[in-house]
């Protein structure tokens, strides 16, 4: 499996989209599909993922925009 790395950067946008929706974690990680967990490692930044996961992220973050 080839792994994506989320950026501080990404992270940083994702955080404020979550802020912007007015969600907490639990509800945006039930929104992308992914768990609390995976979620509040993403969310930390520099974090290694599965394309999957990653792809679920970006369709998540870019919804709207």
């Amino acid at each position: 499996d080839i792994m994506i790395t989320i950026t501080q950067e990404q992270a940083k946008a994702i955080r404020r989209k979550q802020a912007d929706l007015s969600l907490n974690i639990e509800q945006t990680a039930k929104a992308i599909g992914i768990t609390y967990i995976t979620y509040k490692r993403i969310i930390k930044g520099d974090y290694s993922t599965k394309q999957s996961v990653y792809d679920k992220v970006m369709k998540w973050f870019m919804a709207g925009y």
